[in-house]
């Protein structure tokens, strides 16, 4: 059974491209593309007030990547015309009486992250004869100091193109037989259930951890994302996960009567997982159902494991949780789908 396979695979050239390239052209997208950093914004200074602390915030604004200083105005309407004309994002005000800033509040997102980048600046540039608490609170991010996206992204692109390399590959294997007409052959042959299903998914693992090493590899070196932690542990926890979605697909596979079916209730299974997964948007915000729902997602540890292993360096001892949940996601599918494949064979 692994050498048809492996013959199917080779004979197959519409394959290759969706190994190699796609999970390659997916980084790029969500390493490039979907980035939640911003630079160079655009803002207008006005500035009434002309002392060494108003040069010294200007000097540390002008020598940031954050912002760009597009138009010096004498008032505040030209601020919120500027504002309102797109020429810039926000307005920062040194007045006699202290600091304004303006921010247009149309993305809050953006906005958001534009009053946290004036905060940074200002922060660090306190007027000592205003500024003078007993403590003064020192931050540290710890983990990814930067705050690079890209480094938050890779490890869960990385979770999330071998969900769907491996789930859309799988969902096809069995369907495709049973729709060219080879599906009997399986049926008169003396082989087990067991052996078919392991048969069948033991090749595509081989081509999900190729896609884990590739994803990792292009992360490290075009990214510049920071790897931490063991690749040895990476691998071992990346077992029960390709285990899972393989099991996931081919129990799709099992059930389905096209190929068409199989691969729409592939993307069905796997939407959810790529919008509560944690992905992009924090677990915690979300409401508490959804919340409890995330529980079922084998992807939400997945990331998990990535994201720590990738930026925090730890290994079995902090992340066993999530480790022997994935465990019990890969057995319970590829039990279910061997299952299900003895019941199409009696």
């Amino acid at each position: 059974m692994l050498k048809k396979e492996f013959c199917q695979i080779k004979r197959d050239r519409r394959l290759f491209p969706l190994i190699i390239f796609a999970p390659v052209i997916q980084l790029f997208l969500f390493g490039y593309a979907v980035s939640l950093d911003i630079n160079e914004i655009p803002i207008a200074i006005m500035k009434e007030k002309h002392d060494s602390y108003s040069e010294e915030i200007l000097l540390s604004l002008m020598s940031s990547n954050y912002f760009i200083i597009r138009e010096n105005v004498h008032s505040i309407d030209e601020i919120e015309k500027a504002i309102l004309h797109g020429r810039a994002k926000a307005g920062l005000i040194l007045g006699e009486k202290g600091i304004n800033i303006l921010i247009d509040g149309s993305d809050n997102n953006t906005a958001a992250l534009i009053e946290g980048y004036f905060e940074k600046i200002l922060f660090e540039n306190r007027n000592p004869s205003i500024d003078t608490p007993e403590v003064i609170p020192v931050f540290r991010m710890l983990f990814n100091p930067e705050l690079k996206t890209v480094n938050f992204m890779v490890p869960g692109v990385t979770g999330l193109v071998l969900l769907i390399i491996t789930m859309v590959l799988a969902s096809g294997i069995l369907v495709k037989e049973r729709e060219v007409g080879t599906i009997e052959h399986i049926f008169v042959t003396p082989l087990t259930s067991s052996e078919v299903i392991l048969g069948k998914l033991l090749p595509f693992m081989i081509i999900g951890f190729f896609d884990l090493f590739l994803v990792v590899a292009a992360g490290i070196f075009i990214f510049n994302t920071p790897f931490k932690g063991n690749f040895g542990f990476l691998i071992f926890t990346t077992f029960p996960f390709i285990l899972t979605t393989l099991s996931l697909g081919i129990f799709i596979s099992i059930t389905s009567k096209t190929q068409q079916q199989a691969v729409m209730t592939a993307f069905m299974v796997m939407l959810p997982n790529l919008i509560l997964s944690g992905f992009m948007f924090p677990i915690e915000n979300m409401p508490l159902l959804l919340q409890k729902l995330t529980s079922i997602l084998p992807v939400k540890y997945y990331i998990i494991i990535l994201r720590s292993i990738f930026l925090k360096g730890v290994g079995l001892k902090i992340l066993w949780r999530e480790t022997v949940i994935l465990f019990c996601f890969g057995f319970t599918f590829l039990f279910l789908s061997i299952l299900a494949f003895k019941k199409k064979l009696s």
